[in-house]
């Protein structure tokens, strides 16, 4: 009778431990699923038309990704170039080098001179939007008109000037990109390089990585 009381309570063991270990996968299966939702949904904004595979990383992408990645180019340190359907550089704004104002197809706010945040933020709004663009600041927190801001960039040492036409007006409201990656160090970029495709590949290979230099991403916009 004890031998039977025993092999019960083993038994009653046994389902237990099978119980609880079912459950346990299906509570890891249904948190797997969470956390896919949850990446798919952070993601929602590279979930565009790519183009038929032709072994390079393009892709056919329009204003909904292409503002989101101007207004992170300063602070994940891109740079960005736009071409028209002919490959010619697209014009976003002008700058003065050497007593010239030169015309700039691209944002790379790591060779503009600008101040601090505060100023590279507005630079992207008012690139985007330009008289049109909300939520320019001053130094002391209050609203800035966008042609007050052009004046700031004109007096300090950048010697940018914007168009009163924004580049989501004039460029991207209407088109549609081919968006093309490219990846270089910043410390070893040479200029005679070619930074609107994929300097990525070939150059960085010929590159020892080094923990001290910087990664700089390239993106390339073709007008389609």
């Amino acid at each position: 009778m004890e031998n039977a009381v025993d092999a019960l309570k083993m038994a009653a063991a046994v389902l237990t431990f099978v119980m609880a270990l079912g459950i346990s996968i299906s509570t890891l299966s249904q948190a797997k699923q969470t956390a896919q939702v949850l990446i798919n949904y952070t993601d929602r904004e590279y979930e565009t038309q790519y183009v038929e595979d032709t072994g390079e990383r393009v892709r056919i992408v329009g204003k909904e990704t292409i503002v989101p990645t101007i207004y992170r180019a300063y602070k994940e340190n891109y740079k960005i170039l736009f071409y028209d359907r002919n490959g010619n550089p697209i014009t976003l704004y002008t700058k003065k080098e050497n007593g010239t104002y030169v015309n700039v197809n691209y944002i790379d706010l790591e060779k503009d001179v600008l101040g601090d945040d505060r100023q590279k933020d507005n630079f992207i709004i008012a690139l985007l939007y330009g008289n049109k663009a909300e939520g320019l600041k001053n130094s002391d927190g209050s609203d800035m008109t966008f042609n007050d801001f052009k004046q700031e960039l004109q007096q300090n040492n950048s010697q940018i000037s914007l168009n009163s036409e924004g580049i989501y007006d004039t460029i991207l409201k209407d088109s549609t990109f081919i968006e093309n990656f490219g990846v270089y160090y910043q410390e070893d970029y040479n200029e005679n390089l070619n930074p609107d495709t994929d300097i990525s590949d070939e150059y960085e290979e010929t590159v020892t990585p080094d923990a001290n230099k910087t990664k700089k991403r390239v993106i390339s916009y073709y007008q389609q």
